[in-house]
């Protein structure tokens, strides 16, 4: 038995329908709905053919802006998103499901306020497999936005690709197969959020909604975290990495994975239970992308999964620690300047709105930099008078150490009298210095 689309598809594209006038509302011009024509409870088109069956329907097309319009409609493959879900491929002509569907029109043009119907018929190949298959009809609109001009930046025009999308799903009858398979795990994130990327293939023809676990080990076997997770649609015949965002940081290192998947069944074939235990390691470069650069290791394009919304804070202000302390560096510096202290050794420009500049290359290669220490006891390690009352921090990021309370600390020490400590950022540094100077004071 092939049962019928998931709900929340129905519900993504009636969202997509009405709020679509919303959108462009307060910038005017046309805008154009799109919705299933004499199936208005169910939201898209259902069809059980079997291969070399035909059936028809029509959809409506609606402008319901203020000007009149030209909008372009074709077909498009549905396929299981990054965080899974449905979603649409509209950037290549359709190859699977949505290649089916041929449409009466390839474009219409409706002046405010009308609308018009457009019949399709739904054609299956002979040969195809039993399953349930999706494509989509799309109605899209391009319109330019202009950016506004000012002083420091340039003039930048940009493109927009307004979509509407009805699903049609063809369930071909035969033998349904409930079938999943788990690859590697592979480490991301971006800007503070570290995510374990666990490679999933619905191996089967139906759709389904899993459910799981992912637990993590260290190389000595210990567990770090658990990571429980619900799917939304997975469809048939597809794969992706599913993100899961660890609410504790895994420092460079091996690990190895406990992977548990549960497929719910349909009537005549029996739920499937999946275990896999891949390893995989985090290296050094990692941890500095995801924690102190501005580049991310995964690029997300659907959001950060199964990311809490508390636990992501603690990750921001990682993320921003490098950041601050380089904006806190320079401050500090212009304020030395002010009172007479002693500058330091390079000129640092002023802070643009936009950047923060690069300093000019050295004429000589600079000599290699002196490894970074524990600071010695304080006797040995006198403040000098040039540190007082600021000190100049220089970060180490390659040397993070993640600490057991979960935060990351980094070496930094001053440039001007060398003292050093592990801190968090450069309020910590100077924290720990003024803790030292009154301790030896």
């Amino acid at each position: 038995m092939i049962e019928a689309m998931p709900r929340r598809l129905a519900s993504l594209t009636l969202l997509a329908f009405l709020l679509a006038p919303a959108a462009h509302a307060a910038s005017g011009g046309p805008v154009f709905g799109l919705r299933a024509a004499g199936n208005p409870k169910l939201g898209y088109f259902l069809y059980n053919l079997g291969p070399g069956a035909v059936a028809h329907g029509a959809i409506i097309v609606s402008n319901t802006g203020n000007r009149a319009g030209t909008v372009r409609l074709f077909t498009a493959d549905a396929t299981t998103g990054r965080t899974t879900g449905t979603v649409y491929v509209t950037d290549r002509r359709a190859r699977v499901a949505g290649a089916w569907v041929k449409l009466s029109t390839a474009s219409l043009t409706l002046p405010p306020g009308r609308h018009a119907t457009v019949t399709f018929a739904v054609r299956v190949p002979p040969g195809v497999d039993p399953g349930q298959w999706v494509g989509g009809i799309v109605a899209e609109t391009r319109q330019a936005a202009q950016g506004p001009k000012t002083k420091h930046k340039a003039n930048v025009r940009i493109r927009i690709r307004n979509l509407t999308i009805v699903a049609v799903q063809v369930n071909v009858p035969g033998k349904p197969v409930v079938s999943f398979t788990i690859g590697g795990i592979t480490i991301g994130g971006q800007h503070g959020f570290q995510q374990v990327l666990v490679h999933f293939a619905n191996a089967g023809n139906l759709l389904r909604k899993p459910t799981g676990t992912v637990t993590i080990f260290d190389s000595k076997s210990k567990v770090v975290e658990t990571l429980p997770f619900k799917m939304d649609t997975f469809l048939p015949q597809t794969a992706i990495d599913y993100p899961l965002l660890l609410t504790k940081a895994l420092p460079p290192g091996n690990y190895h994975a406990s992977v548990q998947l549960a497929v719910p069944g349909v009537p005549g074939v029996a739920a499937k239970t999946v275990i896999a235990k891949p390893s995989f390691s985090v290296s050094n470069q990692d941890v500095t992308q995801v924690f102190t650069s501005s580049k991310p290791t995964q690029v997300p394009a659907g959001g950060l999964g199964n990311t809490p919304v508390s636990s992501s804070l603690s990750w921001a202000l990682i993320a921003a620690s490098a950041t601050g302390a380089l904006l806190l560096v320079l401050l500090i510096f212009q304020l030395v300047r002010r009172r007479g202290g002693k500058a330091p050794r390079a000129p640092v420009e002023p802070l643009h709105p936009e950047a923060v500049p690069l300093p000019a290359p050295p004429a000589e290669p600079a000599p290699p930099a002196e490894p970074f220490r524990t600071a010695p006891p304080p006797a040995a390690q006198p403040a000098s008078p040039d540190c007082d009352p600021y000190h100049f921090w220089e970060v180490a990021y390659d040397g993070g150490r993640l600490g057991s309370d979960g935060v990351w600390r980094f070496p930094h020490r001053c440039r001007t009298c060398g003292l050093e400590f592990l801190a968090s950022d450069v309020a910590d540094a100077t924290a720990q210095a003024e803790a030292r100077r009154a301790s030896s004071g």
